[in-house]
Order: C-alpha cells, then structure tokens, then sequence
C-alpha cells in the first residue's frame, strides 16, 4: 500500500505547466494495454475507459493506483504501466513516460520476463529520443541489442521491437 501512495504522489505533484493537454499531439507510439491478471482489477477498468474518452489525467491515476495494487501482490505490473506510459505521453509527460518505461525493464530483467524487457526497452528508448534523452537512449539501445541476440524472444516481440525502429 505504501508503494501506492508513494506513486500516486510522485505522478500526481508533477509542476502545473506540464499538466496541460496537448491536443495536436498524435496518439502514443506505446504498446496497447494487453489483458492480463489484473483484468478485473476496477482501477485496470476506470483506466482503460478514461484512456478511451481522452481522459488522460484520470487514466494515469487508475493506472498508478493499478500498477502499484500490481506490484504490491507480486505480480509484474505490464499493463498497468503500458497504459500509464501511454496516458503520460498524451499528456506531454514525455521524459516521465520514459522513467517509468524503464523502470519495468529494470523490473522484468530483475523477474526474468525477457520479452517484457525487451518491449519496455522498445518503448522507453523512442521515448528517451523524443524527450531529448539521448544517453540514457543509447543505454537502452545497447541492453536492448544485447537482449535481441543472446535472449530467447517470442516472435511477437521481436515483431514489436522491429516496429519501434522504424
């Protein structure tokens, strides 16, 4: 619970000015919630409509509070941190989108789920590019690179991984 709490205040107290929409933005790059364990979970549920209706500010808090209930039970928090990367980046949270993208890869690498690394770093390493990030860019390029010729990836994730590089 104390994960919780500590999420939901890191995501909720970023500064006024980076809380604005920015409408003319495109659709995330980011890889769609896919359903999982946490399907019935009501905060997975509130969030995934609120991503649905352009409810970015309330699904990034369902997905904080999704990701930590997550977390807090032992599980790997995919979903809920896909979509909160994503609900971030239509908010023009670019640079935290990035963080938290990176922070699963960590998490996954530290589970054993290569292929959640590997889509995670996907993710995280276009974001870094975008936020101006471009050391912590080529640190996920290389984990990334190391990850696609020494691990045992499923085709759909390489599939994915190819897609970010385009």
């Amino acid at each position: 619970m104390l994960n919780l709490m500590l999420a939901a205040a890191l995501v909720v107290t970023a500064p006024a000015q980076l809380r604005a929409v920015d409408v003319a933005r495109p659709a995330a790059p980011i890889a769609e919630s896919r359903r999982s364990v946490s399907d019935d979970n009501e905060h997975m549920i509130k969030a995934r409509k609120a991503l649905e209706t352009g409810d970015f500010d309330l699904a990034r808090r369902e997905f904080v509070i999704a990701a930590a209930l997550e977390r807090d039970a032992g599980r790997l928090p995919k979903d809920a941190v896909f979509g909160l990367a994503h609900s971030l980046y239509s908010l023009s949270y670019t640079r935290e989108a990035a963080i938290v993208m990176n922070r699963l890869a960590e998490e996954a690498s530290q589970a054993g789920d290569v292929d959640t690394e590997a889509m995670a770093l996907a993710d995280a390493l276009w974001l870094n590019m975008e936020a101006g990030q471009r050391a912590q860019a080529r640190a996920d390029g290389s984990r990334l690179r190391h990850l696609l010729k020494t691990a045992k990836l499923s085709a759909a994730t390489r599939e994915y991984v190819s897609t970010r590089a385009r």
